[in-house]
């Protein structure tokens, strides 16, 4: 029985070494008080979030310590693009675009403008929850090197899509169009 006490007392003050807490002795369970929910902060004017662009003026913010195999997608926000609805990315380097919804099966008219003399790699990445065809959860749009102007067609499927650009090195900007 002492062991036991030994090994309790032993990870309570380990418990307290890790919070930092002087203990406090525990008193029998019917007159041990409840515990309380900790306070909840609020949030003050300057921790809110700035607001999001809409989809026309959306820019991609890269990072040079991305790679190919990075999984930097946020999918916190999720923008529907209507059919018609002209969408606008530009950035510096490995970037991935904001999530854009399409409700509906569509041919995007894709076009690009990279100004860098590396490759450029341009991706549709399909974030959706599910995807059950293997064909559209990642396309290759293009894998050049710069510099290079280009447009393509490219067919998806209904759902949650981002725009990924690897292996850029230097100014680029892409617009996307859905048909239907």
């Amino acid at each position: 029985m002492k062991q036991g006490k030994f090994i309790g007392w032993g990870l309570a003050v380990l418990l307290v070494a890790a919070c930092g807490a002087t203990p406090t002795p525990t008193q029998p369970a019917d007159t041990q008080a409840a515990p309380t929910a900790p306070a909840v902060p609020t949030a003050t004017g300057g921790a809110n979030p700035a607001p999001s662009p809409t989809p026309t003026e959306a820019a991609v913010s890269g990072t040079s310590a991305a790679t190919p195999t990075d999984s930097n997608i946020t999918s916190d926000t999720v923008k529907t693009v209507a059919a018609g609805e002209v969408v606008k990315l530009s950035g510096n380097s490995f970037a991935t675009s904001a999530t854009y919804r399409f409700s509906a099966d569509t041919t995007l008219g894709i076009t690009w403008n990279y100004t860098g003399t590396a490759p450029f790699a341009l991706w549709l990445v399909n974030v959706s929850d599910v995807v059950t065809d293997p064909n559209y959860d990642r396309v290759l749009i293009n894998d050049i090197t710069g510099p290079h102007t280009g447009s393509s067609k490219t067919k998806i499927i209904a759902g949650d899509w981002t725009v990924q650009v690897e292996q850029g090195e230097g100014p680029w900007t892409v617009e996307f169009k859905p048909e239907s």
